[in-house]
């Protein structure tokens, strides 16, 4: 074999490698384990009735027929998981705007009419014109759901935000309660703060939208619990929940307010930890790429002196 033949292999076999790498990023399952179903879903027995009044069923039930349509009421809804659409995905994302999503849609529509062409014309030009076909067929799947994993990236990327700035806006939240202020000035007072320094982050503009669900008529504490819904995020749901049963029901809001912020905290510690436990296992893969590069070059230096050696 010579050089130009292994040369060609060695080529060939990094394309494959890092086309492979590609698509499984693309079209990775990216579905949440059952765990995480379990804690972002809000359906429980309430279907069935009161909590005592379900067990006290089950406790009197001798032939199983309670506990068995229970079990297949809870496994039909767990199966059920409900996909997003775009519109939800969108303000996941934080595109509230109009030409965000106009420039969505124009990504949608420019990547496969780019990334098609070229992925023909790589096949074409490196390989033969049977390699061109797949290269386009592969291109124009890539080029489809691109513009997708970037939203779902984008999504993971704001929720990360949410999870550093909830602490400090239920904090402050906090404090202005502490100075004899209702939930609702608060959150006022918090958004026009932002506004004067326009240093809004991805929490007050929630809170932001919240009002404005509160102007067009809807009550504070349902505002906060469709805007905690929509938004996706675990933690912040849970958070804009409880604001919403503090502004309804009172009580000690202070104390109530200040063990929200210290649970939020305390959630947020625990997602850093975690990221942190999982960054070895991220950092695999880089590995393995720099060591395979490292055994290619190795091998392509060991054919060359074996070939000069043969001749």
């Amino acid at each position: 074999m010579d050089t130009s033949s292994l040369i060609t292999v060695v080529a060939i076999a990094l394309i494959a490698f890092v086309l492979l790498v590609l698509l499984y990023f693309l079209f990775a399952s990216r579905r949440q384990n059952n765990l995480s179903n379990l804690m972002q879903s809000g359906r429980t027995m309430e279907s069935f009735g009161p909590t005592a009044e379900v067990r006290e069923k089950l406790r009197t039930d001798i032939s199983g027929d309670q506990f068995e349509k229970l079990k297949e009421e809870t496994r039909n809804q767990f199966a059920k998981k409900k996909d997003l659409t775009l519109e939800e995905k969108f303000f996941q994302a934080g595109m509230f705007s109009v030409d965000e999503k106009k420039d969505f849609q124009r990504m949608r529509v420019l990547f496969p009419v780019i990334g098609t062409p070229l992925f023909l014309f790589a096949g074409l030009w490196f390989f033969s014109p049977l390699m061109g076909v797949v290269f386009a067929i592969m291109g124009l799947l890539v080029s489809l759901q691109a513009p997708f994993t970037l939203l779902d990236r984008r999504i993971k990327h704001r929720d990360e935000e949410i999870m550093f700035y909830l602490p400090l806006v239920i904090e402050q939240i906090a404090i202005g309660v502490s100075s004899s202020l209702d939930v609702g000035p608060c959150i006022s007072r918090v958004v026009s703060m932002a506004d004067e320094r326009d240093s809004h982050n991805v929490v007050t503009e929630l809170l932001r939208h919240t009002q404005y669900h509160v102007k067009s008529g809807v009550a504070l504490e349902q505002a906060l619990t469709e805007i905690g819904v929509r938004s996706g995020h675990t933690e912040l749901k849970h958070a804009f929940m409880s604001l919403s049963q503090v502004a309804r029901h009172g009580g000690e809001i202070t104390r109530q307010l200040q063990e929200l912020a210290d649970a939020v905290a305390g959630q947020r510690e625990t997602k850093i930890e975690s990221k942190i436990k999982k960054l070895e296992l991220e950092a695999t893969g880089p590995v393995a790429l720099v060591f395979l590069g490292f055994i290619v070059i190795l091998l392509v230096g060991f054919g060359i002196q074996i070939r000069d050696a043969f001749q």
